[in-house]
């Protein structure tokens, strides 16, 4: 079973340093991707969303030709070898509470092709049962209930009418998608909003002559749902014969299913964005436990500073900071032996900067538990082998987003 991570202009910057917590100039120069850092890569493919050049980075065209950041092929701006998979899909999240898909199928074949994806995804729209409209635009589409929201905006809940176009207009796209497909590898996109016309799509893109089909907006979906899905299809298709990948799924409770039931691959991002937006599991250890990372703040940051008026705080906060931070590593190198005071100085400093409803108590016993273990120390990880205990600091993107490798790496 393959694991593709999607990618969202997802690097750090090659030259930082956490002592100094400085970083060079040159942006996308100065970048360092997963791939490059760990050997072999922690994951089998990319998967990258045409939605990406929409919401992260504009393509660029010369004569005719799309550019990422001047790279005319995508592997190229990846760095990444001619051999390993990049995966595209369409990025239907982006248009989700449209009628209709916002690209077409020629302009999705054609960055596909010229930008030298592997494989590429069908045009398809999810058939998600609520989205969110303009009050002025909700008669174009089918709906059972509304609720109106702030700004002249509604969310609506769709009819199975209005759901079924969307599958419907899914394979009609799958279809066209098929014929003009040529420089990579076509797969269908299948939807659905129940168990049974999850099958019909796939049986119908089967019919098609897909040879790979990737199963869309199951991500809201509950994990029974998911889990009987697999169940059926393993069923009533030959999934020897044809290639199935899950989109936006990882859930550990069906991993052992996925595989017992014959999917290809799957993807998500979940193990590295939870390095910076849980509240608690933000460092997956080597012993397979999640431990809530150490929250210090940088006391420059300007929306920080804000939540403290006086100058003589800052500069006790600064102080406090700075003191922290070196009796962390001290601790890391075996120095400090007692890690109670240290432990008081974080919460006042975390307390100082953070949430009202801060829960000191709770965070005391997750530091606690994190540093007594030094479970990154047992990592043989490139990035705990280099940053030590900085690892765990949730602190600014390079330490954050370089935590999330490493969970990607555990995973």
């Amino acid at each position: 079973m393959k694991y593709f991570i999607p990618y969202w202009e997802d690097w750090v910057h090659k030259d930082f340093d956490p002592i100094k917590d400085t970083y060079g100039k040159g942006g996308f120069k100065n970048s360092l991707f997963a791939h490059e850092l760990f050997k072999p890569p922690p994951y089998d493919g990319i998967l990258v969303s045409l939605g990406m050049f929409k919401e992260k980075i504009r393509l660029s065209f010369e004569g005719g030709r799309p550019k990422v950041r001047g790279f005319s092929n995508i592997k190229d701006y990846l760095r990444l070898p001619k051999d390993f998979p990049l995966l595209g899909d369409c990025g239907a999240f982006t248009y989700v509470n449209e009628k209709e898909p916002k690209i077409t199928v020629s302009q999705a074949v054609e960055l596909y092709q010229k930008l030298g994806f592997d494989y590429g995804i069908s045009v398809d729209h999810i058939c998600s049962e609520t989205i969110t409209v303009r009050e002025s635009e909700k008669e174009k589409f089918s709906f059972k209930e509304e609720r109106k929201l702030k700004g002249g905006k509604v969310k609506i809940t769709l009819s199975e009418k209005e759901l079924e176009f969307r599958r419907e207009l899914s394979l009609f796209n799958a279809h066209r998608f098929l014929k003009e497909a040529e420089g990579f590898t076509p797969v269908g996109a299948a939807q659905g909003y129940t168990i049974e016309t999850y099958i019909k799509s796939v049986k119908d893109l089967i019919k098609m002559g897909y040879k790979f089909i990737a199963i869309g907006g199951l991500v809201p979906r509950k994990t029974e749902f998911i889990r009987e899905l697999l169940r059926e299809l393993y069923r009533e298709v030959k999934l020897t014969k044809v290639k199935v990948h899950l989109l936006g799924v990882l859930r550990k409770e069906l991993l052992k299913e996925m595989k017992r039931f014959k999917v290809y691959s799957f993807d998500s991002a979940s193990f590295y964005r939870k390095a910076w937006l849980k509240a608690k599991e933000n460092y997956f250890g080597i012993d397979l436990k999640w431990y809530s990372s150490i929250r210090i703040p940088d006391s420059k940051n300007p929306r920080l500073r804000k939540k403290v008026k006086e100058q003589k705080e800052l500069e006790k906060a600064s102080l406090l900071e700075e003191r922290i931070m070196k009796n962390l590593r001290e601790y890391d190198k075996g120095n400090l032996k007692e890690i109670d005071g240290l432990l008081e100085e974080i919460m006042k400093y975390d307390k100082l900067f953070y949430r009202e409803e801060f829960k000191e108590e709770k965070y005391y016993g997750y530091y606690k538990e994190l540093l007594q273990t030094k479970i990154w120390k047992e990592c043989p990880c490139p990035v705990c082998r280099s940053l030590g205990i900085d690892v765990v600091i949730f602190r600014g993107a390079n330490r954050n987003k370089r935590r999330g490798f490493h969970n990607t790496f555990v995973f």
